[in-house]
C-alpha cells in the first residue's frame, strides 16, 4: 500500500535550497517521514518495500537531492521528482528507464497536486503521515504545543485515531477512551454538569482544540466532529491551567475536524437498541483556494436500558478557514450543543451490593413523568497562525463560551444524607425529597505563544514563549424542599409523589475563576539521540466564591512557579527511554474554608519506555507516582467548613501498544495497574471509583482479496477489577468483562456497518459518581447496559 507523506507549502524555491538535517539513525520508513516534514515535500513510497530497512543518521547542511541520496544509500532504491513538491522512490534496477523521462522543472511558485488535507504546514498531524487504516500515531501536539514524534516526548501520551473509532463503531466519546490505559470514562447516563473522567486515579479534564471545557456541558458524547483524541497523563500546568487550574489526572484533548481543499458531503444514519436513532451530516465546501468551510451536525434520540430515561441531544459545528496557503492561517470554530434527559442518580449500595433485599437493576428513582434535566453549551473560538520567517512563528488563540444546565431530581434521603447508601427504615424504605440545581457560566480565554526553531552549536532547538488568561463566571442555586415528598420501598418501588419545584429558583451562589500565567519551553535534540524538555510556568489562580443565602464567602489567590522537565533517549532507532517531572496547581471553588483558602498542588514523577519497530509494533510502558496535596476536607467540628489539609497518592504501571503484523490486521492492547490511596488521616484507604487493574484488547481484520474486498471484522474485550464507592472502602463493585464486536462493508461511496456492545450480555454494576458520594461518605452504582445492537449506513459524494 502506498503511503503519501505530505507537508504542504505553495512556495517552492529553487532546487539548490539548503536544509539543515538532524535525522537520527532509525528505520528507513521513519527517516523518510522526518525528511518529508523537514523539506515540505511529499515522499511517496511503499511501506512494504522498505520494511526492515534502516537509514544512517542524516546530519548537516545539504540539498534535498543530497539528503535523499544519503538516506537511500544501499537501500536498492533511488528517487524521482514527479513535480515540484512530490518525490517517488523507484528501484535502482529501473533507473535506466526512469532517467529517460523529462527532467523535472522546479518552479518558484506552484500549486500542490493534492491539497485534500487542507492542513497548515506547521501542523504535522499524524493522519498525514500514517496509513489512514493504521492505529499508530507518529506524532502529537498536545504535550508540547509543537508537532513532536511521540518517541521524543518525555511523558505518557496516547492517541485514539479516527480509524480506530470507525473500526469499533463507537457510539460515544467515552466509549472510545477505553482504548487508553488508566482511563475510567464517565458514565453516559450522567447529566453533563461535571467532567467525571478519571486518569491515573484522579479527575481529568476534557479540552477541545486545547481549550478547557470546565463543566463539559452540552452534547459532550458526540463523535461527529472528532478527528482524533490525544490523552496526556498527569500534571500539565505549563499549557493547561484554565478553568480552576491544571487537572491532576491529565487532559483529554479532542481535536476537531478541519476543512479540506476538496469538496465532499457525507450523510449517515445510525439506529440501534432501545429505540436509538442518530442522523448526521458532514459537509465540506471550499469557497475558493483561500477560503475553506466545513460543517458537521448530529441529532440523537434514544430510550435507555434504564426505565423512564429518554435522551435527546444535538450539536452543530461550523468551521471556517482563511489562509494564503503560505504564511497565514485563521481558523474560526463554532459549537451549538444541547442535551436533555430525566436526571439519573444511580442506585444505592444497599439493595445492589449489600442488604437483605434486591433492587431491580433497571429501576429509575423518581416518578415516571419526571421533567427533563437540561445542559447546553454554545461557543466560538479562533486560532491565528502566522509564520514570520524560517525561524519564528506566532500562534494566537481565543475562545468565548456560554453554558448552562438545570438538574431536577427526586432524590433518596435516609435522614442523615442524600447519598443515602443505607435506608431510612430497614430493610428497604427511603424518604424522597425534591431538589433542583441550576447554573450558568460565561467564559472567555486567551492563549498565545511565539515559536522559534533553530540550530545552535550543532544542536536543534525548538523554543516557545507565551502566556494565557482565562476568566469564568458561574452563578446558580441549589434548592431542596424543606420537607420530604413521601416514602418509597425500593424492594417494590412506587413513586406516587409528583415532582414539585422545591424553591424560589433564584441565583444565590456566585463564583469567579481567573487563571493567568506566562511560560517558556525549550526542546533540544542533542547528538541525534537525547531529546530534552525544559519548561517553567509562573502561574496564578484566583477564585472568589460567594453564597448570598448563607452569607459565606471565600477568596483564593496564589502565584507559583511550576516546572516541567524531562528527557527521552534513543537507545536504538526503535527503542527510547524517558523520564519526567511536572507540577500542577488548582483552585478549589465551592468550598467554604475555615481559614484562608489555598489551592491544591500536585506533582508527578514518571519514567518508561517507548518503541516503534518499523511502524509495525509500537507502544509505551510507564511507571509513575502522582502526589496530590492541600486537598479540601471537611473539618471535624463543622462538616460545612473545610481545610486544605488532605493528601492523596497514586502509583501505577501502564502499557499501551498497537501491532500490525499484516497489512490487513490491526491489534490494540493496554493494561493499567493503579494503586490510588488516601495519604492523610485515612491513609491506606483506596480512592473511590478507581479499579486496581483494567485492560483492553481489540483486533480487526480487513479483507483484501477480490471477493471480500471492503469487508472488515473486529472483536474486543475490556476487563476491569472492582472499585470502591467511598473513602471508607465499605462497598465495592465486583470485577467484570465486556465483549464487543463490529463488522463493516465499504464499496465506493457507500458504507454499511453493524456493532454489538456487551456481546455476552453480562450483568454488572459500575461505581456512579453522584453527589460526590465517594468522598463524602457513601456512593451509588449504575447497572451496565445489556447486549445492544447498532446498525449504520452512510454515503459520501
Amino acid at each position: 500500500m502506498l503511503i503519501g507523506l505530505m507537508l504542504f507549502s505553495s512556495r517552492i524555491v529553487a532546487a539548490e535550497v539548503w536544509h539543515y538535517f538532524n535525522i537520527p539513525a532509525q528505520s528507513l520508513n521513519n527517516a523518510l517521514v522526518k525528511f518529508a516534514a523537514d523539506t515540505n515535500l511529499a515522499v511517496i513510497f511503499s511501506a512494504d518495500a522498505v520494511r526492515g530497512m534502516t537509514a544512517e543518521e542524516l546530519q548537516g547542511k545539504m540539498t534535498v537531492e543530497q539528503g535523499l541520496s544519503r538516506l537511500l544509500n544501499d537501500s536498492g532504491y533511488t528517487y524521482r521528482f514527479i513535480d515540484a513538491t512530490t518525490v517517488t522512490l523507484t528501484p535502482i534496477s529501473t533507473q535506466a528507464i526512469e532517467i529517460k523521462q523529462p527532467a523535472s522543472v522546479i518552479l518558484d511558485t506552484t500549486i500542490v497536486i493534492d491539497r485534500a488535507e487542507g492542513i497548515w504546514p506547521d501542523e504535522l498531524a499524524e493522519t498525514r503521515f500514517d496509513d489512514p487504516l493504521d492505529y499508530q500515531a507518529v506524532s502529537a501536539t498536545t504535550a508540547t504545543r509543537t508537532d513532536t514524534p511521540i518517541k521524543q516526548i518525555p511523558q505518557s501520551i496516547q492517541t485514539v485515531k479516527h480509524s480506530l473509532i470507525d473500526d469499533q463503531q463507537n457510539i460515544t466519546l467515552s466509549e472510545s477512551l477505553y482504548n487508553v490505559s488508566g482511563v475510567v470514562p464517565r458514565n453516559s447516563l450522567f447529566t453533563p454538569v461535571i467532567e467525571g473522567t478519571l486518569l491515573r486515579g484522579f479527575r481529568a479534564e476534557q479540552l477541545i482544540d486545547g481549550f478547557t471545557q470546565y463543566y463539559n456541558t452540552g452534547d459532550r458524547e458526540s463523535l461527529v466532529n472528532v478527528d482524533r483524541v490525544e490523552v496526556l497523563k498527569g500534571a500539565n500546568a505549563i499549557f493547561y491551567s484554565g478553568g480552576s487550574g491544571s487537572p491532576v489526572g491529565g487532559v483529554i484533548n479532542v481535536v476537531s475536524k478541519q476543512p479540506k481543499f476538496h469538496a465532499f458531503r457525507e450523510m449517515g444514519f445510525k439506529a440501534g437498541s432501545h429505540a436509538f436513532y442518530q442522523p448526521y451530516i458532514d459537509i465540506n465546501q471550499p469557497l475558493n483556494e483561500n477560503v475553506l468551510f466545513r460543517i458537521t451536525a448530529e441529532y440523537t434520540n434514544s430510550d435507555s436500558w434504564v426505565d423512564v430515561i429518554h435522551t435527546e441531544r444535538f450539536n452543530v459545528n461550523p468551521t471556517l478557514v482563511l489562509t494564503d496557503n503560505a504564511d497565514t492561517k485563521l481558523t474560526l470554530h463554532g459549537k451549538l450543543s444541547h442535551w436533555q434527559q430525566p436526571e439519573y442518580q444511580g442506585l444505592p449500595a444497599s439493595g445492589t451490593l449489600a442488604g437483605s433485599f434486591s433492587v431491580e437493576p433497571l429501576t429509575f428513582i423518581g416518578p415516571t413523568d419526571m421533567p427533563d434535566s437540561r445542559s447546553d453549551n454554545d461557543a466560538v473560538w479562533l486560532n491565528l497562525k502566522q509564520r514570520i520567517d524560517q525561524v519564528w512563528a506566532v500562534d494566537v488563540r481565543a475562545r468565548y463560551g456560554v453554558s448552562e444546565f438545570t438538574e431536577k431530581i427526586q432524590t433518596l434521603f435516609n435522614g442523615a444524607s442524600f447519598i443515602a447508601d443505607t435506608p431510612l427504615l430497614a430493610p428497604s424504605t427511603w424518604a424522597v425529597v425534591n431538589g433542583e440545581l441550576s447554573q450558568r457560566q460565561q467564559e472567555i480565554s486567551f492563549q498565545g505563544f511565539a515559536q522559534a526553531q533553530f540550530n545552535f552549536v550543532g544542536i536543534e532547538h525548538v523554543f516557545l514563549v507565551g502566556g494565557d488568561l482565562g476568566e469564568l463566571r458561574d452563578q446558580g442555586y441549589i434548592d431542596v424542599a424543606s420537607r420530604i415528598s413521601g416514602l418509597v420501598d425500593l424492594a417494590s418501588p412506587n413513586f406516587a409523589s409528583a415532582y414539585q419545584i422545591p424553591g424560589p429558583a433564584r441565583n444565590n451562589q456566585f463564583t469567579v475563576n481567573t487563571t493567568y500565567g506566562g511560560y517558556w519551553q525549550l526542546q533540544s535534540h542533542i547528538r541525534q539521540r537525547l531529546h530534552t524538555l525544559l519548561s517553567l510556568r509562573l502561574g496564578g489562580v484566583e477564585i472568589g466564591f460567594d453564597n448570598s443565602l448563607s452569607h459565606l464567602s471565600s477568596k483564593t489567590a496564589r502565584l507559583k512557579l511550576l516546572p516541567k522537565i524531562g528527557a527521552s533517549y534513543d537507545v536504538t532507532g526503535d527503542i527510547s527511554v524517558f523520564a519526567a517531572y511536572s507540577e500542577g496547581m488548582r483552585g478549589q471553588p465551592f468550598f467554604n474554608f475555615a481559614s484562608a483558602p489555598i489551592p491544591e498542588l500536585s506533582r508527578q514523577m514518571e519514567a518508561g519506555l517507548k518503541w516503534d519497530f518499523s511502524g509495525r509494533l509500537s507502544g509505551q510502558f510507564a511507571v509513575y507516582q502522582i502526589d496530590r496535596n492541600q486537598v479540601a476536607v471537611a473539618t471535624p467540628a463543622n462538616a460545612a467548613l473545610y481545610t486544605a489539609s488532605g493528601r492523596q497518592r497514586a502509583r501505577g504501571i501502564e502499557v499501551d501498544l498497537v501491532w500490525r503484523p499484516l497489512e490487513q490486521v490491526n491489534v490494540l492492547a493496554n493494561y493499567a495497574h493503579t494503586d490510588a490511596r488516601f495519604a492523610d488521616e485515612d491513609a491506606g484507604s483506596r480512592l473511590p471509583w478507581v479499579p486496581e487493574d483494567s485492560g483492553r484488547v481489540w483486533a480487526h481484520y480487513r479483507f483484501n482479496d477480490e471477493t471480500l474486498r471492503g469487508l472488515g471484522i473486529g472483536v474486543g474485550v475490556y476487563l476491569s477489577s472492582g472499585a470502591y464507592l467511598a473513602k471508607q472502602n465499605q462497598y465495592k463493585t465486583p470485577g467484570y468483562y465486556n465483549f464487543d464486536a463490529a463488522i463493516s462493508y465499504e464499496t465506493g461511496a457507500f458504507k454499511l456497518a453493524a456493532s454489538v456492545k456487551n456481546l455476552t450480555d453480562q450483568a454488572y454494576y459500575q461505581p456512579y459518581q453522584y453527589f460526590g458520594g465517594g468522598y463524602a461518605g457513601g456512593g451509588r452504582v449504575a447497572p451496565a447496559a445489556g447486549r445492544m445492537l447498532f446498525l449504520s449506513a452512510s454515503v459520501t459524494f
